[in-house]
Order: structure tokens, then C-alpha cells, then sequence
């Protein structure tokens, strides 16, 4: 062979080394003692959740009351009957002036004393048949008639000159059809009501006057109007949606709802931020935070797939119509599918049945917060689908929809949670009743209408929470983790323990915590330095007994153990939901799990989730890493008692909170005579706990009990009847010391 092949078959020969190394480097990588970098995680596929999800969606709550009877709301459906009947038309009416009227009926006025239905709705078939865009307006009769100080014939201007008929005819009997030509004067049933009430208003500078002020606009019927395939998926039905409602869905975009996030002018030193919410910084002691949980949580956005830190808001597509505007009853959302609804749900359906928002629409998730029902709220649960009058007068006796009392303007909701910091608006029960709410001229109606300046409606119409289902109110997460244990039921039926939660405590009828209140409210946020050494109040109303601006109010105080970090002294937020977390890692580990076990999935949880709150949350200086040490700390949360309000027969009476009224006869502590009062009718009369107990209500403790509020707890010497008020002294020098005889 010659030296220049040799030459060349050598070359050859080192390249082919080269080349083999080459491979050998790539299929083994820098260094095969050096370990591959882990796999970037898939992102989450809510479609795939959906599937592994094995339950079938939940059935509609059924229309009935429990002892299995249809559900009525009784004063609705009275309202009703009488709206949809037309009387004979009256022809004449007397004519005679106001002036020649009073006298002619002198000392026999009408006055509130003879109203027999206090309550109307006006869904006329009258008005009706000339044009059904609207819907029906609820009337608030007795209310008026108070403000208008017995003056019925404001409204009530003539009588019919039939010698039996009633000075208070209804408007329908006079005014019905436009436009009759044999009475060219009179005004039709619809210009009547929209002049009187309108013109009231508009003089008095008080009351609505714009059409939606009163009225709801009708839907119209959806299903020629979405045009969808056979089984749409839920962006597709937005989409949908969009095409006609571009304006709400921007409306959404910036509601609290949506965002999960918003103005928070009622959190002391946090006014002017619009920044705060459940997506950002807020924290509780139920499943303590979203950050690294979201897939779980957001169950209940108003939207599909958030399910990290990185969910584009600004996508419309993943706005969920449905959920608020469904009105099969059918529609749900997987729990754990970052709000992916059930894959069995017709949506085409769904979507052509699209309504007003009712009571199950915000039920869902409001009525299921925490992880299950009546767990958050001590004053809201399952039974408020269909409650009974007693459990709830607006919901069970007037059918009230959320949004009657929670008005919304473009889809921004008013009302507030102490829990939560966002406020889109405020709603009191004075919006409707008016600062004196206790119609009438009695001696009761004027001390009651006097109370209103230091106590919150609530408070006497609510003596009672979470009356018609227990409600959480201890909740230990330093339990949580050991499979082992059966959990118990206790005496409502409900778990005392829950491996992956903890230990839990359950109260039904219990008597509120009272406290001034203000409306302001102190809150514990993400990063905020924590006291371990005390109880945390992660929120807390703000108020006192000196404070001019503060009445008391009822509160559910929930109480329970959670994480703080040891070192950086902070409430923790754990990754419990999804690959990682605790759930998923203690679900592996094999029964009984050991303490060490339990210890360090806690550390990896705690280490995963505030990495994740920091990143929700970066301006927050406050927030630090996880340093490694974690303890348990007690903290207790308030949250406002603002439903299940019970009847004015069943508020509490006078004698069960001031205990200086138990007496037979105390009335002439303040007044120089008797009067002739009935006084066991007047102070005696109250919340029945005996009638409560029949019920089956947890109740006993609270029959013949007394000072009710505890006065002294609030900042009273006593009994404000023996001792006083809070701004100005009462009862008067003279008359203290006197003897009731």
C-alpha cells in the first residue's frame, strides 16, 4: 500500500472516531454521572381533569320544603294571585275635592292600622296585553304609606261612588284599558302608575325613575338567537356569546368576579388599593389561599382554565356565561377542572335557555364555599334554594333573587364580605326600609326606630345563625394527615375529621358574637407580621362603643389552627391541590403515616406555595420565602350575618336583651305615667325558642335567657336602661331611682 493511502486511510479512520464520539457524546449528554435536568411539568388540561372527575354532575335542588312538601313562597304567590285579577271597572267615582273628602270621613281616615296586605307586586295582565318587555315590580305598600305619614289619598285620590266600595280602591278597579273611549279622560293602568309613582319621586327627590330602576328587562327567548353545533365546548358557547354581548363582556373584565380582585375601600390603610382579592393577597383560616391551588379553587371563577399564575384575563373567550345565566338548573362545573364545566351537559341547551341570574346561579358557589356547603358562611347554605319563610322572609316568603338586594350595574355587584376586601358597592336594609324601618306611631315603633342609631337590623332580626344547617366553626389544620383515623359524626351529622384537612367543629342556632362595627375592616394580609404568640384576628371589624358611626352587629367567629412561618413570623400558604401537594403526596404514602412523613410533605407544601403567593404577588415586600421552620397558630375570622332573616314576630323582643325589662312593669323608670301600656305584649314578645326547640332547632340553651347581646362585653356598665347609653345618658337623673309599682 502506498504511503498517500496509507495517509488517507488513517484520516478516515480518525474521523470515523470522531464521529462515532460524537453520538456517544450526544446520546449520553455532557456527563452521564450528571442527572437530566426534570421534565418542564405539562401544562394543566382541564378537559383531562373533567374526564378523571367519575361523579355525574349533581341533580337541581328539589322544590320542596323538607318535610317533602311542594316549596312556596307564600307572600309571592299571594302578591300574584291578587296582581292578576281585573275587577269590574268603575265607571263613576265621586267627585267631591281632598278638602270635602276628609270631612266627610272626619275621625274614620284610613290610616297603617287598616292596611291589609303590606306587601303587592305589580304584574298587571292590563299592562301586559299593551306591551310584556318588562317584569313585574315589587311594592312595598306599608312602606309607603309610612313615609307618605298616613296620607293614603295621595294615592288612593277618589273613591267610587258605589255607597259600599273602599276608599282605598285599587288603582286597576278605576284605571285599565288606554284610550277607553267612553271615559276619554281617565288614564290607562300604565301611564296612572308610571305619573303617580314617578311624579312622587321626582317632587320628593326620592325613589327611582328610570325604567330598569324599577323593572327588569324581560330576556327574549335565546333559541333562535344562539346559533351553536351539537355539544359545543364552553369556548366555543362564549364565543357565541360574545358575538351579541361584546359591552358586558367588557363590563365583566373589570368586575370583581372576573378578576378576583378590586377596590378596597373599607380595609384600614389599604383605602385608595384596587389591587386586593383572592387572586392577589387575601388569606383565611378555611383553605387558607389560591396561590399553587388554583385548579381546585377556581371551580368557581366566572371563567375556564385558570389553573396557574399565568391565566390571561384578557382573554374573553374564557369568560363563563353560564354559570350566572343559566336557568335549567343543570348547569355545574367540575370541582377540581379549574372551572371546566361537566363534559355530560347539553350546552347548546344550556345556552339557549339563558336567563336572569336566581338564587341557584350565585347558590353554587357562594352557598359551597370553603369545600362544601354551609362550611364558610353562617348564613348561607343548600336550604336557601327553596328556604322556608321562617328560615329566610325574603327568599322563602317574597322568592327574592340575589341581585334584588345586591343591585348590579354593569355586572358589578354591590355588597361586601368582611372575609374579603373587594366592595363594587354597599347594601344596607335601610336602602329599602329607610332610617326608621318600624312603620307606625306606637310607643314600640318609636323606641324600636331609636334602636336603628345603635344597632345594625341584623342584629334583632337574625338572633340566630345557621338555624336551618350547622355551619363550620373550628377548623384544625395541625390534625390533618393521618388516614388512620375515622372520622366521627357528631350530633348534626356532620365529620369531626377529614385526613386531608384536619379536625373540625360544627354549630347549628348559634347566637352571634356581637361587636361594633363601623363598616371599616382590619384585615391580615399576605407578608403581614404576625404576633405568634397570640391569637391572629386575620380579620377583625372596626369600631367602639364611643364611635358615633358604630352600631352592633352580629358576627359568625370562626376559629381554628393553621401554619405560620416560625422564622419570618407570616401565615403560610400551602400547596394542597395538584402534583406535589399535600393531598396528592399523603394519598400515597401508606396508612398510618408517620409523623416525619406528615412533617416534611408540610415543608414541600409551604415551600411550593409561597413561591407561588410571591409571584402573584410581586410588589409585596412583606411576602419572603419559605425559611424552613414552620408552627401552628390560632386565628379567628369575622363574617357578617346578612341572611336568613326571620320575620318581625320572630326578632328578638325587648326583655330578652334588656334584662331590666323582665320585670313585670318597668316602663315608668323613664315615663311619669303608665299609659295604660300592655307592657308584657310590648317588652315580652320575641324570638320563640320554645317554638324553635319543637322545630328541632339546637336552641336550648338560649330559652328565658336575657341580656341577649351582652352589654357589658360591649363597652356598658350594664342594662343602658339602668345604666345609660353609650353617647348620652339615659334614663334621666330624675327618674332612675323611682319604683315601678
Amino acid at each position: 500500500m502506498s504511503a498517500r493511502r496509507k495517509k488517507y486511510l488513517s484520516l478516515w479512520l480518525v474521523g470515523l472516531m470522531v464521529g462515532l464520539g460524537l453520538v456517544l457524546y450526544a446520546y449520553q449528554g455532557p456527563d452521564a454521572a450528571t442527572p437530566a435536568a426534570p421534565a418542564a411539568p405539562k401544562p394543566f388540561d382541564p378537559v383531562a381533569a373533567a374526564k378523571k372527575w367519575k361523579k355525574p354532575p349533581p341533580p337541581p335542588p328539589p322544590k320542596v320544603n323538607p318535610d317533602g312538601t311542594p316549596w312556596v313562597p307564600v307572600d309571592q304567590v299571594a302578591a300574584l294571585k291578587l296582581a292578576h285579577e281585573v275587577p269590574p271597572l268603575v265607571v263613576k267615582a265621586l267627585e267631591e275635592s281632598q278638602r270635602q273628602r276628609r270631612l266627610r270621613l272626619g275621625d274614620k281616615m284610613p290610616t297603617l292600622k287598616d292596611m291589609k296586605r303590606p306587601y303587592l307586586v305589580l304584574d298587571s295582565p292590563v299592562v301586559n296585553q299593551e306591551g310584556d318587555q318588562f317584569e313585574a315590580v315589587r311594592f312595598m305598600h306599608r312602606k309607603h304609606a309610612a313615609v307618605l305619614q298616613d296620607q293614603c289619598f295621595v294615592c288612593h285620590h277618589a273613591k267610587p261612588a258605589a255607597p259600599d266600595a273602599s276608599e282605598t280602591t285599587r288603582c286597576v278597579a278605576c284605571h285599565q284599558g288606554s284610550f277607553n273611549p267612553e271615559l276619554p279622560g281617565r288614564l290607562g293602568l300604565k301611564a296612572a302608575l308610571h305619573r303617580q309613582c314617578m311624579g312622587c319621586h321626582e317632587k320628593r327627590q326620592q325613589g327611582p325613575v328610570g325604567c330598569t330602576d324599577c323593572h327588569a328587562k324581560k330576556v327574549p327567548d335565546h333559541r333562535k338567537l344562539v346559533k351553536l353545533p351539537d355539544k359545543p365546548d364552553p369556548i366555543t358557547v362564549t364565543k357565541e356569546c360574545l358575538r351579541c354581548h361584546q359591552e358586558q363582556a367588557d363590563q365583566l373584565h373589570g368586575a370583581a368576579h372576573w378578576q378576583w380582585k378590586g377596590p378596597s375601600p373599607f380595609t384600614v390603610e389599604h383605602e385608595k388599593r384596587i389591587d386586593m382579592g383572592k387572586a392577589t393577597n387575601t388569606i383565611n383560616n378555611f383553605c387558607v389561599a389560591l396561590p399553587s391551588n388554583w385548579p381546585r379553587c377556581t371551580s368557581c371563577h366566572a371563567g375556564y382554565g385558570w389553573s396557574d399564575a399565568n391565566f390571561d384575563f384578557n382573554d374573553q373567550t374564557r369568560m363563563d356565561c353560564l354559570v350566572c345565566h343559566d336557568t335549567t338548573g343543570t348547569y355545574r362545573k367540575v370541582p377540581t377542572a379549574a372551572g371546566w364545566p361537566f363534559l355530560q351537559l347539553d350546552l347548546k341547551k344550556i345556552a339557549q335557555s339563558v336567563g336572569h341570574p336566581n338564587r341557584k346561579n350565585c347558590g353554587d358557589c357562594h352557598f359551597q364555599g370553603g369545600g362544601g356547603d354551609a362550611v364558610k358562611h353562617g348564613d348561607m347554605n343548600g336550604i336557601l334554594y327553596y328556604p322556608s319563610k321562617n328560615c329566610d322572609v325574603h327568599m322563602g316568603g317574597m322568592d327574592f333573587a340575589c341581585q334584588e338586594c345586591h343591585k348590579t350595574r354593569n355586572h358589578k355587584i354591590s355588597g361586601r364580605s368582611l372575609s374579603l376586601p373587594v366592595a363594587e358597592g354597599s347594601r344596607t336594609c335601610q336602602d329599602c326600609h329607610t332610617a326608621k324601618p318600624h312603620h307606625g306611631n306606637s310607643l314600640l315603633d318609636h323606641h324600636l326606630n331609636r334602636h336603628v342609631e345603635h344597632l345594625f337590623c341584623v342584629t334583632c332580626h337574625s338572633p340566630v345563625y345557621a338555624k336551618c344547617r350547622a355551619t363550620k366553626t373550628w377548623w384544625d389544620w395541625s390534625k390533618a394527615g393521618h388516614k388512620e383515623r375515622k372520622p366521627k359524626k357528631d350530633r348534626y351529622g356532620m365529620p369531626d375529621y377529614d385526613w386531608k384537612k384536619g379536625e373540625f367543629k360544627w354549630k347549628e342556632s348559634m347566637k352571634p358574637t356581637y361587636a361594633w362595627y363601623n363598616g371599616k375592616v382590619e384585615r391580615v394580609l399576605l407578608g403581614d407580621k404576625i404576633d405568634t404568640s397570640k391569637v391572629v384576628d386575620i380579620t377583625k371589624p372596626v369600631g367602639g362603643f364611643r364611635d358615633p358611626d358604630s352600631r352592633i352587629y352580629p358576627f359568625k367567629l370562626m376559629e381554628g389552627i393553621q401554619p405560620a412561618d416560625a422564622l419570618n413570623k407570616l401565615l403560610l400558604v400551602p400547596h394542597l391541590y395538584g402534583p406535589g401537594g399535600f393531598w396528592a403526596t399523603i394519598g400515597k404514602t401508606k396508612a398510618p403515616v408517620p409523623e416525619k412523613v406528615i412533617e416534611q410533605t408540610w415543608n414541600k407544601a409551604f415551600a411550593k406555595g409561597m413561591a407561588e403567593a410571591i409571584k402573584v404577588n410581586p410588589g409585596n415586600q412583606g411576602l419572603k420565602p419559605y425559611s424552613g421552620q414552620y408552627q401552628w397558630v390560632q386565628t379567628r375570622m369575622y363574617w357578617g350575618l346578612t341572611h336568613e332573616t326571620m320575620p318581625a314576630t320572630a326578632a328578638l323582643g325587648c326583655a330578652q336583651c334588656h334584662e331590666s325589662l323582665a320585670k313585670d312593669k318597668t316602663c315608668c323608670r323613664c315615663h311619669k305615667d303608665e299609659r295604660h301600656v300592655d307592657f308584657k305584649k310590648l317588652a315580652h314578645r320575641g324570638t320563640d325558642f320554645e317554638w324553635m326547640k319543637k322545630q328541632g332547632r339546637d336552641v336550648h340553651e338560649l330559652i328565658g335567657k336575657t341580656d341577649y347581646l351582652d352589654f357589658k362585653a360591649l363597652g356598658y356598665k350594664g342594662d343602658p336602661i339602668v345604666y345609660g347609653g353609650r353617647l348620652k345618658k339615659l334614663p334621666l337623673a330624675s327618674t332612675i331611682d323611682r319604683e315601678c309599682k
